[in-house]
């Protein structure tokens, strides 16, 4: 009985370790293209400095959609599918 609770508790673990490390490779190339962007944002304020009037309102639109599929996301994902029964 202890043998077959030691097989399922290191089966759990072993899918858990799966389940994160399949999320490695879209967090490291997401963290490398968020420092790219970042290193590109300081090089065009040291060469231009802070925007001033460079942006129009469809400019800001276009910068606002991913704050919106963040929240959207990490909403959904906290607050879970409101329509399960």
């Amino acid at each position: 009985m202890a043998d077959s609770n030691n097989a399922i508790v290191i089966k759990k673990e072993n899918e858990g370790r799966l389940a994160w490390r399949k999320l490695l490779v879209p967090v490291v190339g997401s963290a490398a293209f968020f420092a790219s962007m970042l290193v590109s944002i300081i090089g065009t304020y040291n060469t231009h400095g802070w925007p001033k009037n460079a942006f129009k309102p469809s400019d800001y639109l276009l910068m606002s959609i991913p704050l919106i599929v963040i929240i959207s996301a990490v909403t959904e994902e906290v607050n879970g599918d409101l329509n399960k029964e």
